[in-house]
């Protein structure tokens, strides 16, 4: 039995790659984003050598560099962009239609619960999604941007000297070059966590020129309609999510079931005359059951199993 065929999401981004990388303004640092993106997935080499394919059918290239050169990049002979734009949309169109290409620069990334996921766009940037995160990505000529409309992503943005990397959430907007830092986006807040680097934050409709909030590596900024403020929070514990835990500090109850019900479909419920018991420690997540359990023990509650859900009630034992 032969592999399965690449994705059709692989497809069109090795297409974007080829056009890229055969075009007259490939430098270096393209380079070294491909090799990342090819490494990234079995799924990206085999879009690659299929889409090259193509490429060659319409007489975009010559393949006598073979298939074993796309670890080091293709050398591609020289041609001009209006070539190279003409033989992507042929080849695009063989593929089936010109959406096909735009989907090679706009994509919507997402994840359920319990579910986490590692993206390598295109220009070397490198995406972490938490659970529930749902992140839509647009790259033009202009600015890398994107969208995230609810859950949490951490941001390896690869340098750009010529487009900044814009991310939009909660109707704040982060600038950013080259830096590490994590969006979280919740019931119309924002919370941007900068790791490395340095990004600056405006509100959406903030003129162009006008004041930024600044972040510098360890600093996080908290916003919504009506607040905003800065702190240097303990990042061991923000970036704990990252390793499949989290750290409660004081935290209520009903909060921290909250945050455990992003990582499993076995609902934890909570009774109200609990939800604001104080709850400390750190937790795997994926297994409410266990956490269930462990809560039991700490503070005064007990564990009711109700089909695939756990309601903590009071302990009415003493």
């Amino acid at each position: 039995m032969g592999s399965a065929p690449p994705s059709p999401q692989a497809r069109a981004e090795a297409a974007a790659w080829l056009a890229r990388l055969h075009g007259d303004d490939r430098s270096p640092a393209d380079e070294e984003s491909f090799r990342l993106w090819l490494s990234a997935s079995a799924d990206h080499a085999a879009a690659f050598e299929a889409v090259d394919r193509m490429w060659s059918a319409v007489g975009g290239m010559q393949r006598s560099q073979g298939f074993s050169r796309l670890h080091t990049a293709p050398q591609p002979r020289h041609v001009s962009r209006r070539a190279v734009m003409a033989g992507a949309t042929l080849l695009l169109a063989g593929a089936g239609s010109l959406a096909f290409w735009r989907s090679a620069s706009a994509n919507v990334y997402e994840t359920d619960v319990g579910e986490q996921k590692h993206v390598a766009l295109a220009d070397g940037s490198q995406l972490f999604l938490d659970a529930k995160t749902r992140l839509v990505v647009d790259f033009t000529d202009a600015v890398r941007s994107a969208n995230l409309q609810y859950g949490q992503v951490n941001f390896r943005v690869a340098p750009d000297r010529n487009r900044p990397f814009v991310v939009e959430a909660a109707q704040r907007k982060i600038v950013a070059t080259q830096c590490n830092f994590d969006v979280r986006c919740e019931d119309g807040e924002v919370q941007v966590l900068l790791i490395h680097g340095e990004a600056d934050v405006a509100p959406v409709s903030a003129p162009r020129g006008s004041r930024t909030e600044r972040l510098g590596p360890g600093e996080r900024l908290v916003a919504s309609v009506d607040m905003e403020r800065r702190d240097r929070p303990n990042l061991n514990h923000l970036l704990a999510w990252q390793s499949g835990s989290v750290v409660f500090e004081n935290t209520d109850l009903a909060e921290a079931v909250q945050e455990m019900n992003r990582y499993s479909t076995a609902r934890l419920e909570v009774d109200p005359s609990v939800a604001g018991l104080k709850v400390s420690g750190v937790y795997r997540v994926g297994d409410n059951e266990a956490f269930a359990r462990s809560i039991a023990k700490l503070l005064p509650i007990t564990v009711r199993q109700e089909e695939d859900s756990y309601r903590l009630l009071p302990d009415q034992q003493g």
